[in-house]
């Protein structure tokens, strides 16, 4: 009897061991709310990183939201032709205000200034403009470095047909917005400043030739140049990564372009190789840092809860979650040289500055363009017709509304690097001293007016003080005042230093500007290219009607169902080969019964036998 006991002693106690082994291994569980990629370990340095970056996150559904009010709110946008029409008629002039307005909300603790800078166009083919033209600026001082600038521009304007030309190019100014909210939140949260100066910029009549951003390079910061560090461009976005047409899972997803300016000369910039060796050099890093962007900013997004996306499997007539945002996806956004031009990239890349320009689909003029051609600078192009791109409903897609964050998620990377924006500590500002950063410095010849100023100064924590301004212009000149003119009568070289004054500290800022008989300015390649602002519409390409009983859905975890293959597991061995809890405790069950039938059989024998 001590014999028998002892083996079933030993089976059960196997028979537990065995259990809480397999309870101990990763298994697959309906009810599991962590996902299983979690438990696989972090791969080559083309994978994921280990580590969650650190930089500004934006909220894509701020910027969904303010791309669908701006569109609807603010209809045609035809520059030149707004005098003072209702928005519905002609939304040109309140859609800026709305976007400054916005802008400086979500900028106001950091010193944002807002300047409207007007300048005459030609206008439509046998249609004289009403009104001059105006691109709109907000500035953010720097800290440490505010002689150097970082600009982000976009285009508000539409054709002359347009309705509510929601992906060319309200999309870039929603962009913009969501940008500026989260550098806001990340500064305040981390209690720092930009270390250089930052202008956001909406230009005009980029439609009727890129007389805008044009202007603003030979005229606004003409004087600035050599001080511009590099140059986001956000050009129709929406219609890209993660989406697939009608959201059908058997559309390839579309491309994300991400241009940047050449150091080689091209069709659309055939005086690159007039470039300094600076010049090329800082290009080519640009290009190296927007590479690198990527998989932190695919990270960012997966660790904001957007790790799947639903897509309709037309075959299977349901919808299926699919992983987004993932290592093997980085080839959906193409870094290249800017083969795109025809945008307000264009004349920064001529005049040497590091630009990158994101923009999504782009080939409705195509000869032989594919099914899923967005029909840009056409009056179907709406917040509606974006959303029927993306899943196939005309209401919110969240397939669209990542399509519109990810430009803006890579900017605020690209931004937050040292090389690029970067950033300033709060505790290394004197209480009490100013950040001031000079204004944009024009045409700088011999004998004509500089007008300048220092709006873009505060004090960090009190807003509300005002500076007193003192000026030196370089040749034995001064001033004060927050804007000044100034007249150089001689060719040279001059350095020009402002000075912001409060009770309880002082700082300055110099810029270095050469003054000449003839400024350099930059060859509009697309002026003489005048249209009548109604393009003809693509006869090959047939635009979807929407079916509104359609949806799609994002997730924060993959699906629990989904076949993953444990690396610390045999080669052979799935996670469906594991027995789930209630099966062992089944088990379990079945073999202590049977234990303990065998000792009652075991002691009834011994009795009987002793009888």
């Amino acid at each position: 009897m001590r014999s028998r006991l002892t083996q079933l002693c030993v089976i059960l106690l196997l028979a537990i061991s065995i259990n809480l082994t397999a309870l101990n291994l990763p298994h697959s569980s309906a009810s599991s709310a962590r996902p299983l990629h979690n438990a696989l370990p972090i791969r080559s340095s083309q994978h994921m990183q280990t580590q969650l970056e650190d930089f500004p996150a934006v909220d894509p559904q701020y910027i969904y939201d303010q791309l669908s009010y701006m569109a609807t709110h603010f209809l045609k946008r035809e520059a030149g032709y707004d005098t003072n029409l209702p928005p519905e008629q002609n939304g040109h002039d309140e859609f800026a205000a709305y976007w400054a307005q916005e802008m400086m909300t979500q900028l106001k603790d950091f010193g944002a200034q807002t300047r409207k800078e007007a300048f005459p166009i030609q206008g439509w083919i046998n249609r004289s403009p009403a009104t001059q033209a105006f691109n709109e600026e907000v500035t953010i001082p720097g800290a440490s470095h505010p002689e150097q600038v970082v600009v982000i521009g976009c285009h508000y304007d539409g054709m002359a047909f347009s309705t509510q030309s929601a992906n060319d190019d309200a999309s870039g100014c929603a962009i913009e917005l969501g940008v500026a909210k989260a550098l806001n939140s990340y500064w305040q949260t981390h209690h720092v400043y930009p270390a250089r100066t930052l202008r956001f910029v909406i230009f005009d009549c980029e439609e009727q030739g890129l007389y805008g951003s044009y202007n603003y390079v030979n005229t606004t910061v003409n004087g600035d140049l050599s001080n511009i560090v590099a140059m986001f461009n956000e050009e129709q976005s929406g219609i890209a990564y993660p989406l697939r047409y009608l959201g059908q899972l058997k559309n390839d997803q579309l491309p994300l372009y991400l241009d940047i300016s050449p150091t080689t000369n091209t069709d659309i910039y055939p005086q690159q190789s007039a470039l300094t060796a600076q010049q090329k050099t800082n290009m080519t890093h640009f290009h190296d840092l927007m590479k690198q962007a990527i998989l932190p900013v695919f990270q960012q997004f997966r660790a904001l809860g957007y790790a799947q996306l639903t897509y309709h499997d037309t075959t299977q007539h349901k919808d299926v979650k699919q992983q987004i945002f993932t290592p093997e996806q980085a080839n959906k956004l193409i870094v290249e040289d800017d083969t795109l031009g025809s945008s307000d990239q264009v004349p920064f890349t001529q005049a040497g500055i590091p630009s990158a320009t994101f923009a999504g689909n782009s080939t409705y003029y195509d000869k032989n363009a594919p099914t899923a051609s967005y029909p840009y600078d056409q009056p179907g192009d709406t917040i509606e017709l974006m959303n029927t791109f993306a899943d196939g409903s005309s209401k919110k897609s969240n397939a669209l509304l990542l399509a519109l964050g990810l430009p803006g998620m890579l900017t605020t990377w690209m931004l937050h690097q040292p090389d690029i924006l970067g950033q300033v500590q709060s505790a290394t500002i004197p209480q009490g001293t100013p950040l001031i950063s000079m204004s944009d410095i024009g045409q700088t010849q011999v004998n004509q007016a500089l007008n300048l100023n220092a709006h873009a100064a505060f004090v960090p924590g009190n807003t509300a003080a005002t500076p007193s301004f003192s000026w030196d212009f370089g040749d034995g000149t001064k001033a004060t005042g927050a804007e000044v003119t100034h007249t150089y009568t001689q060719t040279g070289t001059y350095t020009i230093t402002v000075q912001a004054t409060t009770p309880e500290g002082a700082a300055h800022t110099s810029k270095t500007i050469s003054i000449t008989t003839q400024s350099q300015t930059y060859d509009n390649m697309y002026a003489n290219y005048r249209s009548s602002g109604k393009p003809r519409a693509n006869p090959i390409v047939t635009l979807p009607s929407p079916d509104d009983t359609l949806t799609d859905a994002v997730f924060a975890e993959p699906d629990s169902q989904q076949t993953v293959t444990h690396s610390h597991l045999p080669a052979a061995q799935k996670d469906s080969m594991i027995p789930t809890l209630p099966l062992l405790v089944a088990l379990t069950a079945v073999i202590v019964l049977g234990l303990i039938g065998v000792g009652a059989l075991a002691w009834r024998k011994r009795r009987v036998k002793a009888k």
